[in-house]
Parts: structure tokens; sequence; C-alpha cells
């Protein structure tokens, strides 16, 4: 019996060595995992710039043209309750020649300015036409600073407020400065400053803008705005400014230096 057994065994083992294995796994795993990242990036960049213009020239003449404009708001208080207010400037400044500014405030407190500045420095012509060999010197200076500091403002239930630009501005030739104002405690500015010099050798140019809102309380509660400017600043030649807002404590500004020095010139 004992040695039937053995050979039964051992007929079952050879006949499981000849078959394939087979088999389910089920794996079930926990895994806890701790990683710290450190990431310190350190951006220096350091930038000198040192310029030194020399020029040996001795000037016949010269052409300087300087728009230096400063605005405050200060120690201001604004309190409204239904001050509904609308700025609109309609099918208006079109196809004008020359310099044009206007300035449309309906709000409180206020600043607008348009400064404008040319020179032109062209050497008076003789029998032989200008001297082809003069000189001349051609210097523009722009600077505009605008603060809004210390101010306050309580504004409720103002169903609107609205700075409307419609179909203007448009064909213009020259110089235009624009500034529309809704709103309160805005300073507007725009700033030009022009020099040329004709037969010049030197033109040297500058434009400067410093604009500051510090130390102001606002307070607004169930107030619409709309700023909109449509069908307008087109077609026009030369330089165009416009500033609109129907905020508040607002500082806009639009500042331009230019200066030329020709070579050549002939009347």
């Amino acid at each position: 019996m004992k040695k039937l057994l053995i050979m039964t065994l051992s007929l079952l083992f050879c006949v499981g060595l000849s078959l394939p294995a087979a088999a389910d796994v089920f794996v079930l795993a926990e895994i806890d995992k701790d990683k710290d990242i450190f990431v310190q990036e350190n951006v220096l960049i350091d930038k000198d710039i040192d310029i030194t213009v020399t020029v040996d020239e001795v000037a016949d003449k010269a052409a300087e043209a300087a728009a230096i404009g400063n605005q405050t708001n200060e120690n201001n208080e604004a309190c409204e309750n239904c001050a509904e207010k609308r700025a609109v400037i309609r099918d208006s400044l079109i196809e004008n020649l020359g310099i044009i500014n206007t300035n449309q405030a309906t709000g409180n407190m206020n600043n607008q300015g348009n400064l404008v500045s040319v020179a032109v420095d062209a050497e008076e012509p003789n029998d032989n036409g200008p001297d082809p060999n003069g000189s001349g010197f051609s210097n523009a200076q722009a600077s505009v600073q605008q603060k809004n500091t210390l101010n306050t403002i309580d504004s409720i239930n103002i169903i609107f407020r609205d700075a409307l630009i419609q179909d203007s501005i448009n064909g213009n030739e020259g110089i235009v400065g624009a500034n529309q104002s809704s709103g309160n405690i805005n300073n507007q500015m725009n700033a030009t400053a022009i020099s040329a010099c004709l037969n010049g050798a030197v033109a040297l140019s500058e434009a400067d803008l410093g604009q500051s809102t510090t130390e102001n309380t606002v307070t607004e509660n169930n107030v619409v705005k709309i700023s909109l400017i449509s069908g307008s600043v087109l077609n026009n030649r030369g330089v165009v400014f416009v500033n609109q807002t129907s905020g508040i404590l607002g500082n806009q500004s639009n500042v331009l230096s230019l200066a030329v020095a020709l070579e050549s010139f002939e009347l």
C-alpha cells in the first residue's frame, strides 16, 4: 500500500510538471510617500550706462522749447448721493488745422491741462540764400508731474456716470489735445514740446513723467460708470492726444518731446 501511494504521488508530480501554471494574484498596498522640494531663485540685474556726448560745434542760432506742467489733488473730500453726471463730446473737433485743445469735466476737483511749446529757428535768407556753413542747436523738453494724495471719496446710489466721445476728433491736422472726465479728483494733462533748427547740427530731446496716487480713501456703493470712445480719433495727421475717464483718483498724461536739426534746408 505504501509503495502504491509513492508511485501515485510520483505520477501526479510528473503530470504536474508537464502542465502550464496559472494563477490570479490580487495585491492590496498602502504607500506613504513624503517629498520635500525646495526651490531658491535669485535674480540680480545691474545695468550701468554712462553716456558722454561732446559736441565741438559753435552754433550760429538755437531753437529751444519747454513744456512743464504740475498738477496736485490733495486733502480733498467728495461725498455724493444720487449725483448722476455725463460728459459728452459729439460731432466735434473735426477737420481742424493747427493747434486744437479741449478740456471737459462734469466731475469734481479735476485738474486738466494742455501744454504746447513750439520753437523754430530759421536763418534769415540773404541774396545768396541761407549760409551753407551755418549751424544751429535744437532742444526740446516736456515734463509733467501729477499727484493724488490724502483724498476721500464716498459715493452711493449713482445710476450713471458716463464719459462719451462719439464721432469726434477726426480729420485734423496739427496738434490735438483732448481731456474728458465725469469722475472726481482726476489729473489729466497733454504736454508737447517741439523744436526745430533748420540747417542745424545738434538736436536734443527729453520727456519726463511722474505720477503718484497715495494715501487715498474710496467708498463706492451702487455706482455704474461708462467710458466710451466710438467713431472717433480717425484720419488725423500730426500729434493727437486723448484722455478720458469716468473714474476717480486717476492720473492720465500724454507727454511728447521732439527736437529736429536738419543738416540742409532751402527756403
